[in-house]
């Protein structure tokens, strides 16, 4: 097909008219009938170009939401729905309370004062405590010596997360979580308290108390980063992280490192594949997922190379379909084979998720997809040819095409995943975060933002509520017990 820069619409236009008012009076011959239709395919060619660039110009106008119907769903009948909140909220305290009317009621028959029934009219209500904020004083009593009156002892005082601070550790965690796990800005924090009446906290205070407490966790940061460099699937990803002050260079970022139980971030001013050279060097890593950036294809031949080590580079088949997806709005007929086709393959990854299957059934399910990749790659190798250059059409090909490989390498085993969706889906909060308070202004806020989003985010892929496991694991560092990380305190009995 040929370029746009080619195409003349107005005189393909003069043509096909021509042609057409030709047909009118006579049939026409092959040469004239293949002119038109040539006229015709320029004239699809440029509108399809014009519209991918006003697209691109403008962005994609996304199509309305679907509206969904509230209340029951449907065949659902009414005595199925649960009402109650303590039927929906299982772990949330009930409060019960017996509501008397003044005075006993009169009987509307017969006029007589009327007695309890024994039975009650039950109505619940959502209802929450504000946030409430006191001062634990603590009065350590001093010993004297009643015989020589030669010294004082003091009793010494409980262990904290920060002997030295007027904050105590609840504060310091909940300052902590409102702004790694809810994504709260300080001084919006601190304008909460206010509200509840704390009046006078510093913003720049809280935010040491949050470098104070990734030191205090270090210990299971680094527990974290065994778990995932202990795993022979790793995923990884990267966005960037401002540095707003205190370095000079500002455009950082933020490197994750994923394992099916344990999520690791560190922060660096580079975007380099040196930094995942670094980590995979310590790592059992035998297959690594990633968007097929060129850094981690990087690293991996150094790994090869210096350490006669190979790990295999699986790409992302997320991506592969987002390519095809983008380009379906000009694109539409072309591109909806390999839609389906991606469909199907889904398909077979959530049967394999959601029935009970043993590993060699998981298998063979995996091994059924790999027919569809075969489909894929041969529309590609057969459109490619006839794709305009330089289209999201042609650029989706590619992208399937050059890393072919490392998108079927999932039909071989059944560890290693269909996407990288888990490290794109874990660094979203940092990316959040990173909206919401622009940065961080020194280099330990930045080292202090990937203990606390690497801890937060092992909580959460392992079903861990952070604002349990934060208290308890400090609890259990200030005794000098066992540290576990959030995928052990997972498995710990309820009484654990």
């Amino acid at each position: 097909m040929k370029t746009v820069a080619k195409i003349n619409p107005e005189k393909e236009y003069e043509n096909a008219k021509k042609l057409i008012e030709l047909a009118r009076f006579q049939a026409l011959d092959t040469f004239n009938a293949n002119s038109l239709d040539n006229a015709v395919d320029n004239l699809i060619t440029t509108a399809r170009v014009l519209i991918e660039r006003e697209e691109s110009r403008r962005g994609k106008t996304k199509p309305p939401k679907e509206s969904r119907p509230k209340g029951r769903k449907k065949d659902e009948l009414r005595s199925e729905v649960k009402k109650l909140p303590s039927e929906r909220f299982h772990n949330v305290e009930v409060r019960e309370d017996i509501i008397y009317p003044h005075k006993a009621p009169k009987c509307p028959c017969c006029n007589s004062i009327m007695k309890e029934s024994g039975l009650f009219d039950v109505t619940e209500k959502l209802e929450v405590i504000p946030k409430r904020y006191y001062i634990q004083r603590n009065k350590r009593v001093k010993f004297n010596c009643g015989k020589c009156h030669g010294a004082i002892v003091n009793t010494l005082a409980s262990p904290s997360i920060v002997p030295t601070s007027n904050y105590g550790d609840s504060f310091i965690i909940d300052v902590t979580l409102s702004k790694f796990c809810d994504l709260i800005p300080m001084e919006r924090y601190v304008q909460m308290a206010f509200r509840n009446g704390l009046e006078g906290l510093p913003a720049q205070s809280l935010i040491g108390l949050t470098h104070h407490l990734a030191d205090f966790l270090n210990l299971v940061y680094l527990k974290i980063k065994n778990e995932v460099l202990s795993s022979t699937v790793l995923l990884a990803d990267e966005t960037p992280h401002n540095m707003l002050e205190g370095d000079d260079t500002s455009n950082w970022y933020l490197w994750g490192f994923f394992c099916e139980v344990a999520c690791y971030f560190e922060t660096h001013n580079t975007r380099s594949g040196d930094v995942a050279f670094e980590f995979l060097k310590l790592s059992h890593a035998q297959y690594l997922v990633t968007d097929g950036y060129g850094g981690y294809g990087k690293a991996v031949r150094e790994i090869k190379k210096e350490f006669d080590r190979d790990i295999m580079e699986v790409h992302c088949n997320a991506h592969a379909y987002r390519y095809f997806e983008g380009a379906s709005s000009p694109w539409k007929e072309e591109i909806e084979p390999f839609l389906c086709l991606y469909g199907q393959i889904y398909e077979l990854e959530r049967q394999r998720k959601e029935k009970e299957l043993t590993p060699t059934e998981q298998l063979e399910l995996r091994r059924k997809m790999l027919p569809l990749f075969e489909q894929i790659k041969n529309k590609c190798e057969e459109q490619k040819a006839n794709a305009m250059r330089e289209s999201t059409y042609l650029k989706a090909m590619n992208y399937f095409l050059n890393h072919y490989e490392g998108l079927i390498l999932c039909t071989s085993n059944i560890e290693i995943p269909l996407d990288n969706n888990l490290s794109e889906r874990e660094i979203r909060s940092p990316v959040v975060g990173r909206k919401t308070w622009y940065g961080t202004h020194s280099k330990r806020g930045a080292e202090t933002t990937a203990v606390h989003f690497s801890i937060i985010s092992s909580c959460k892929l392992n079903g861990v509520n952070p604002r349990n496991y934060y208290p308890w694991i400090a609890e259990r560092i200030l005794q000098g017990k066992e540290i576990l990380t959030p995928h052990q305190y997972s498995k710990l009995p309820p009484s654990g």
